[in-house]
């Protein structure tokens, strides 16, 4: 029979190593070591990618123009590390209130897309570096939370599809030849032809202020489900439909910003040149499943924007639950009515009835648009 002790390799030493080193900066109140955490969750690091090429279109990314963590420079994983330790020290050093303050990320970005057209469907781009810092720092911040326990579910019982959504970057952001673009501009073109390549009309703000945001406004649950009910009463007590085309102009006039509307700006509210109102302005069904998605990323929920009959609905896929249409959480007939969030969600057997089978954008039971606020 062959020695059991000679099974005791250099896996079994870097093991120990990690326990040792880990041991030391829990003791100094320092969060894990990102490497250590990987050998044990070999899944979740495959499903760190990095988008660093972009070869023909920002709609189709290949696996080929992402490297995975395993594969990135020390320089990069370093810069990882780095930022999850920033983000560990910042969710364990709160008194009270989340205060997002030194998050140390400009916001909103430079839109380096050209603005100029005020009918112009608005995008948003960033430089090469904007884009490598949001992502990094998103992605730090999303581990910290799943480390530390921040969430009463975990990240690890997701399978692999939508651990995508909320890892690769290309779920988040796609390269192209400005830069990236970090924000869907015309979320009816034909492009968006899944719901795997929509994000929505809302531009994602920085993950500290993001988290802050649920936790002060006690968004975040004891599970999945009263978290987005609970998002749902922010919203409908909250958001209203912005006027007018969605261009240029008119976000300058709602957000004061030329590209997808600042998420940090639809919770704070802004004044609606037009009319002097001020409000928290949502971009209509699109704007509002953006801000679900951007949102909820914070906690580690996955959000799908299906688009039919080119409104945006919400699909929240660990419940199997959807928002057949985006304008639902602030529709009258439902701020009148005084029914709980969770009416306003359907089931996929209902929505397959509704809206038929399959993952791809279609024209099909348009007048279920909105039908839980219409039947109310």
């Amino acid at each position: 029979m062959p020695d059991k002790r000679m099974a005791i390799g250099p896996s079994f030493f870097r093991r120990i190593m990690c326990r040792i080193r880990n041991l030391l900066k829990m003791i100094n109140g320092k969060g894990p070591l990102l490497s250590c955490w990987f050998m044990n969750n070999k899944r979740i690091a495959d499903h760190i990618k990095w988008q660093f090429e972009y070869s023909n279109s920002v709609y189709e990314v290949e696996e080929n123009e992402k490297k995975k963590w395993s594969d990135w420079s020390s320089e990069q994983k370093l810069k990882l590390q780095h930022e999850f330790d920033r983000a560990w020290d910042w969710l364990n050093n709160q008194n009270g209130s989340f205060d997002p303050v030194n998050e140390g990320l400009s916001y909103p970005p430079q839109n380096v897309y050209d603005t100029s057209n005020e009918n112009g469907a608005p995008f948003t781009a960033v430089t090469n570096e904007y884009a490598w810092e949001l992502y990094v720092r998103w992605i730090a911040f999303q581990l910290a939370v799943e480390i530390g326990n921040y969430v009463p579910w975990t990240v690890l019982e997701l399978p692999d599809t939508e651990l995508e959504l909320l890892l690769d970057s290309s779920a988040l952001m796609r390269k192209f030849s400005l830069g990236y673009m970090v924000a869907t501009g015309s979320p009816t073109h034909s492009n968006h032809d899944s719901i795997e390549k929509n994000f929505g009309t809302s531009l994602i703000a920085p993950p500290w202020y993001t988290f802050a945001f649920l936790k002060n406004n006690n968004i975040i649950g004891q599970s999945i489900s009263d978290t987005i009910n609970n998002l749902i009463d922010w919203s409908s007590e909250n958001l209203i439909h912005y006027f007018g085309a969605f261009n240029y102009q008119n976000t300058e006039n709602h957000w004061q910003y030329r590209g997808n509307p600042p998420i940090t700006r639809i919770i704070e509210g802004t004044t609606f040149s037009g009319n002097n109102q001020f409000r928290h302005w949502t971009a209509g069904c699109h704007g509002t499943a953006g801000f679900f998605r951007n949102v909820l990323r914070a906690v580690n929920l996955p959000v799908y924007i299906p688009l039919i009959c080119n409104h945006a609905q919400i699909y929240f896929p660990t419940e199997g639950t959807y928002i057949d249409h985006g304008d639902n959480p602030y529709n009258n007939n439902f701020k009148n009515s005084d029914l709980p969030a969770e009416y306003l969600l359907i089931d996929e057997d209902t929505h397959e009835q509704w809206f038929g089978v399959g993952e791809n954008n279609r024209q099909v039971g348009c007048e279920y648009i909105g039908g839980q606020v219409k039947s109310i």
